[in-house]
């Protein structure tokens, strides 16, 4: 136990400068090494607090400073050896030492944890891309903005200038109001106007009716009277004169009666209703009473549609009757059909007899207009003009496909909804 008391006693060991031999050069070699690498170690963690002090930022200080605290103790060792080469107190460079490195070994297990997170650092060529790319769209940013401003003055003027032109527009769609006031109240002054002038016109065609009328029927019944009563004193060539005049004056009337009717088209109105037109064409057939060689067929069921009856049995009579009129074949066929289209449905009425030319296609549904020589004929030329005008206002349309000698046929539409309107 005392050779061990011995031993670490620090009194029994010589100098550490007796290791060198005392020789001047080599000891002052030792000397001023240690004690640059002391100044060294100590000015290294004076510049590293310096730095963590001035950068606020930077990561992981807690290392920098154990470095620091590291480094001292290092430089310390050195310090210590200057000091053992004269005065043998080794217990305190060999604590000094252990110092140093319970310090070194807290650093280095401090610091392996943190190289991850180190290595996650940007370095110095990613931090300059960075900053380059920062600076690039800094750059676009002050285009950007410097085109904003641009478009905004360029907005600026088109706002003002379509203020400019929205007042205009404003002062025309005023003008253009007042213009319009203007031509409503005209609409109802004319309105007023046409109101009059269709009152007028029906009482004209009530006066037509009865004082026209009136004289025929008298005329027609007073010539019946004489062929009756004086049959005996007329010769043929009188019997034939007195009937003639008969036919002309049921020509007149009944000349009379379609332009009544035809100007009541649209006029004069009764309650639309939903009128089934297989019902209508029977009534028509049988008020009719065509001769037993005219064959009349519908030949599918027909629609039934929102309309005024009376209309659809003046359309259908005219349309009949004109076929059966003119049949030129022993055993006449009329046909009477229907086809839906879209919207329409599209009927007609066909006959077997003589056809019509095409250039009278046209000219065959305007008032007044025959193709018919015959001048005993009782045909008036506003059948089929009445025919028009009730189609039409329906709004529909209607012609016809012929071929001479083969037979006509009259088409017309009617839409699946109608809407009436009035002339």
């Amino acid at each position: 136990m005392e050779f061990v008391h011995n031993f670490f006693d620090s009194g029994n060991f010589i100098p550490h400068g007796h290791c060198y031999l005392w020789k001047p050069e080599l000891v002052g070699l030792h000397i001023l090494s240690d004690v640059l690498i002391a100044l060294s170690y100590y000015s290294i963690p004076l510049t590293l607090v310096y730095f963590v002090n001035k950068r606020e930022d930077v990561p992981f200080k807690g290392i920098f400073l154990l470095f620091g605290a590291f480094i001292i103790s290092c430089g310390t060792t050195h310090i210590m050896e200057v000091w053992t080469l004269w005065h043998p107190t080794y217990w305190l460079s060999g604590a000094m030492k252990a110092l140093t490195a319970l310090i070194s070994l807290y650093t280095a297990l401090t610091l392996v944890p943190l190289v991850p997170q180190a290595l996650a650092l940007p370095s110095p060529a990613q931090l300059e891309a960075a900053n380059e790319a920062l600076q690039n769209e800094n750059a676009e940013r002050k285009r950007v903005e410097k085109e904003l401003w641009e478009y905004k003055e360029r907005l600026e003027e088109l706002v003002e200038q379509r203020t400019s032109e929205l007042a205009k527009t404003n002062d025309q769609l005023q003008q253009e109001v007042i213009q319009r006031k203007q031509s409503q109240e005209r609409m109802g002054q004319l309105l007023k106007e046409i109101k009059s002038a269709n009152q007028e016109l029906n009482d004209f065609a009530y006066i037509v009716s009865h004082d026209l009328k009136a004289p025929l029927r008298g005329i027609s019944s007073l010539s019946e009277w004489l062929l009756s009563d004086y049959a005996d004193k007329f010769d043929s060539e009188g019997r034939e004169l007195v009937n003639l005049m008969i036919a002309r004056v049921q020509k007149v009337y009944n000349l009379i009666d379609g332009i009544l009717k035809y100007s009541r088209v649209g006029r004069v109105s009764e309650e639309k209703r939903a009128v089934n037109l297989n019902d209508v064409v029977k009534d028509v057939i049988e008020l009719i009473c065509p001769l037993d060689n005219i064959k009349i067929e519908i030949a599918n069921e027909l629609p039934v549609i929102s309309c005024e009856k009376t209309r659809m049995e003046q359309l259908y009579q005219n349309l009949i009757s004109n076929a059966i009129k003119f049949m030129d074949k022993p055993q006449g066929k009329i046909t009477i059909a229907c086809i839906e289209e879209n919207d329409y449905w599209k009927l007609s009425v066909a006959d077997n007899g003589p056809g019509i030319e095409q250039q009278h296609f046209a000219r065959i549904f305007k008032i007044f207009q025959k193709i018919s020589n015959n001048k005993d004929s009782d045909s008036t030329g506003i059948g089929l003009s009445l025919v028009k005008k009730i189609v039409e206002m329906y709004g529909g349309n209607v012609w016809v496909e012929s071929e001479v000698g083969q037979g006509s046929t009259f088409f017309f539409t009617f839409k699946k909804e109608q809407q009436i309107s009035t002339i």
